[in-house]
């Protein structure tokens, strides 16, 4: 009988564990929270702006810590905020414009499973030649798989699937 041997692998986007996990919680949070938002935005002119205590009843998690995300997402330019008894959070831009990758970098930094693949992250081996690394080559197939993906779906795709 094998043993069970916990296989962790974290690449700051990914991180699969023992228990499976593949997105980190707080990408799941942001993902929720502006999928939130994208649901209540009447009209590209006309943001809806929503508390965080709003956002949490719509889809439950920790107020302390969407309120991290959510700084964040402002400072990447995908939520806006305002102050005062009408104030709260709204998109910036449509959810149509934010591509899922925008937001993984955002919350998770680089989404390549290796440092030496990735496109706005990288970072050479320091024990590797590249040009003879199967691994290199394997894990850059990797990247320009999940990458034709998450740089053509947007937030707009987590209301309205094709």
């Amino acid at each position: 009988m094998a043993s069970h041997v916990p296989l962790v692998l974290f690449t700051g986007l990914l991180s699969i564990d023992d228990e499976g996990t593949m997105l980190t919680k707080k990408a799941q949070y942001a993902f929720r929270a502006l999928t939130v938002l994208a649901k209540t935005q009447s009209s590209e002119e006309e943001k809806t702006w929503m508390s965080v205590k709003q956002i949490c009843l719509a889809s439950p998690m920790s107020v302390k810590f969407l309120e991290q995300i959510l700084v964040e997402l402002r400072a990447g330019g995908v939520v806006t905020s305002r102050r005062g008894p009408q104030g709260g959070h709204a998109l910036s831009v449509p959810a149509a414009q934010i591509s899922l990758a925008k937001v993984m970098r955002l919350i998770d930094g680089p989404i390549a499973p290796l440092a030496c693949v990735s496109l706005h992250y990288y970072e050479k081996c320091e024990d590797c030649v590249e040009k003879d690394c199967g691994l290199h080559r394997m894990m850059v197939e990797v990247r320009d798989a999940q990458l034709a993906i998450l740089e053509h779906r947007t937030v707009q795709d987590l209301i309205n699937p094709t």
